[in-house]
């Protein structure tokens, strides 16, 4: 015991990167393990009556890493331990988990991990694949015949630093695709940047971890965009098959999104915005409930439902948020007027046709 203690303190550092001892004695052998902020491991060593012919005692402890990722490593350590019986032990198990921490740096992520694979169990056809040599999340998130495509990055500084993504691919609309990008991205970039212009009496803002919020938005979203129907004619807005989907954006079967979040076809879009009543402050969305994704609301499908039930006194029994997209910048007065016009021209027809007959 005498000489493991000795050759701990003289090569422990020096043998184990990014190790450092802080306490060495025979009733306490204690490692510290720091790669950065969010990624840092105690390990605390105590001789048994019979140690080394029994394994050492092993307690791991961190502010930041998962308790489930530490009981899993305590287990491990154990079955390293017991791999050099009657030998100095405690070495070969510093060496073990600094080795699991630098091979596996998805580790500072194990609960998000855990909780994309629950998600996924209730979600056909999404998959996530783990690459813990690149850091990296694959993601495949499907609903029906649709799907997007994306590689994740978790950065080495996560979670003070968002996860990010440069390529995907899908076969969703532009529209739709665009919306994805831009929200997932901005979803990673409020998990660790604090707002310019915070409310006053707001609490302090803390760094959150941006891979589960990131992706379970991606999951949530593209599995829904199969089933959304237009307010308006209450038809499936997109086609079952990916191909029969409507590129040319002046077609009346085109998808729009507005702010509120719900998607129409441009068409039953166009013939809602032009018909009365036309109300100042914007005619408010028709479709039978608030949309969980829109773009006022919280990060996720469940915060803003859990938001939704609170409120569901007050709310109507429709979305009634005001319609707003950036194709349709006509004001009210303007829509009334082309609308009055067209009246007058519809019953002038009218006149004339019943003057020949």
């Amino acid at each position: 015991m005498e000489a493991e203690i000795a050759d701990i303190q003289s090569n422990c550092e020096k043998l184990i990167e990014n190790s450092k001892v802080m306490t060495c004695i025979s009733s306490l052998v204690r490692i510290d393990l720091t790669y950065t902020d969010y990624k840092k491991l105690t390990i605390s060593f105590r001789f048994p009556e019979k140690y080394p012919d029994s394994s050492i005692l092993i307690e791991l402890k961190s502010k930041t890493l998962s308790s489930k990722l530490l009981q899993c490593l305590t287990t491990m350590g154990d079955m390293k331990a017991k791999e050099h019986l009657g030998k100095p032990q405690i070495i070969h198990v510093i060496s073990f988990l600094a080795n699991y921490l630098t091979e596996n740096p998805l580790c500072v992520a194990y609960d998000e991990i855990a909780n994309l694979k629950k998600l996924l169990a209730s979600t056909s056809g999404s998959e996530i694949k783990l690459k813990q040599k690149s850091s990296c999340v694959s993601l495949c998130a499907n609903g029906g015949k649709y799907f997007f495509k994306t590689k994740i990055s978790v950065p080495k500084t996560y979670p003070c630093q968002g996860v990010s993504w440069n390529n995907h691919e899908s076969n969703l609309p532009v529209v739709l695709v665009r919306f994805l990008n831009g929200q997932a991205k901005e979803i990673s970039r409020k998990c660790v940047e604090p707002p310019l212009n915070p409310p006053k009496g707001s609490p302090p803002f803390t760094i959150q971890p941006s891979l589960f919020k990131t992706l379970s938005f991606l999951i949530e979203a593209t599995n829904d965009f199969c089933i959304e129907v237009c307010p308006i004619c209450m038809q499936n807005c997109l086609p079952e098959d990916p191909n029969d989907v409507v590129l040319n954006d002046n077609d009346d079967m085109y998808v729009e999104r507005v702010l509120c979040g719900h998607i129409y076809h441009q068409g039953c879009l166009k013939k809602y915005m032009r018909e009365p009543p036309f109300i100042k402050t914007g005619k408010p969305c028709p479709a039978l409930k608030r949309h969980a994704r829109g773009d006022t609301l919280p990060f996720s499908m469940a915060e803003a439902m859990a938001n939704q039930s609170k409120k569901s006194k007050s709310l109507s029994t429709t979305c009634s948020i005001p319609l707003h997209h950036d194709r349709w910048g006509l004001s009210p007065k303007i829509a009334e007027a082309r609308w009055a016009n067209k009246q007058a021209r519809d019953r002038e027809l009218e006149e004339v046709k019943d003057f020949l007959q």
